[in-house]
């Protein structure tokens, strides 16, 4: 990480190293900085615009928000693997994640399915590389809707609300086994007495296995918020991440329509 933070002509260096070490570069740097403390927190966003713009560059892809979206290549996965992150456990980090409250001002949305948008260290949880199928019908990135074409890159924040596309399902997680099901919460949660029903978007699952049930699936967790678009789809926030068994998600049907924001 020295040496990648180091490089005078960042981030050549590190796109010479192979793919996971790629990844392993650019999760190390957001741990890292998402650490930091910040006297306007509102900052979070704009203070690293101009590495992430050079990230994409380099990884030939477009995003924000510390998130990438490099569509359908074949070798992709990004998209996936940066929104696979979760609030930290580290000694010192928070034990839940405020939004951040950005001031009018400042004309940016922070889509909560980034970790821009609060305040607290993050990690990731990362599926084993060449053992996950990445989910391309279920998620669909917000910039390239899964097309491969990559001419522009755009870092900046954006005035206009960030929606990902997406298929929401429930899931029962009750008499799971610890190695069955992990999942955090953004914000720490042990019930839904706020009346708040939290559902999942899967993001990936294991490759092989005899049945879906018995793979393991990444999500995202989600709660529905007020409205739907013109389409009828329902708008969504995120509120965390982790992983479970198939058998503990309801994977029959289409699932719901949603824009998650």
């Amino acid at each position: 990480m020295a040496d990648f933070l180091g490089d005078p002509n960042f981030p050549n260096k590190a796109m010479r190293a192979n793919r996971a070490r790629k990844i392993a570069y650019f999760q190390g740097l957001y741990k890292q900085y998402s650490r930091l403390d910040f006297t306007r927190y509102s900052d979070r966003p704009f203070a690293i615009a101009g590495l992430e713009k050079r990230l994409q560059s380099a990884f030939n892809t477009k995003g924000a928000f510390g998130i990438f979206d490099d569509g359908d290549k074949e070798d992709g996965g990004l998209f996936h693997r940066s929104l696979l992150w979760q609030r930290g456990e580290e000694k010192g980090d928070l034990p839940n994640m405020p939004t951040i409250e950005f001031p009018a001002a400042r004309k940016v949305k922070v889509p909560s399915w980034s970790w821009m948008a609060y305040r607290g260290g993050i990690d990731y949880i990362d599926p084993p590389f060449d053992q996950a199928d990445w989910e391309r019908t279920e998620i669909i990135p917000p910039w390239t809707r899964g097309s491969n074409k990559h001419s522009t890159t755009d870092t900046s924040p954006q005035e206009d609300e960030i929606a990902i596309i997406a298929r929401v399902r429930d899931f029962k997680v009750a008499g799971r086994l610890p190695e069955e099901v992990k999942i955090t919460y953004d914000a720490e949660r042990t019930s839904a007495s706020d009346g708040q029903v939290t559902q999942c978007v899967i993001v990936a699952k294991m490759k092989g296995g005899s049945s879906n049930l018995l793979r393991r699936y990444y999500v995202l967790l989600v709660t529905a918020t007020q409205g739907t678009t013109g389409r009828g789809e329902k708008r969504y926030r995120r509120v965390g991440a982790g992983f479970m068994l198939g058998k503990y998600i309801s994977l029959e049907g289409e699932g719901i329509a949603a824009r998650i924001v």
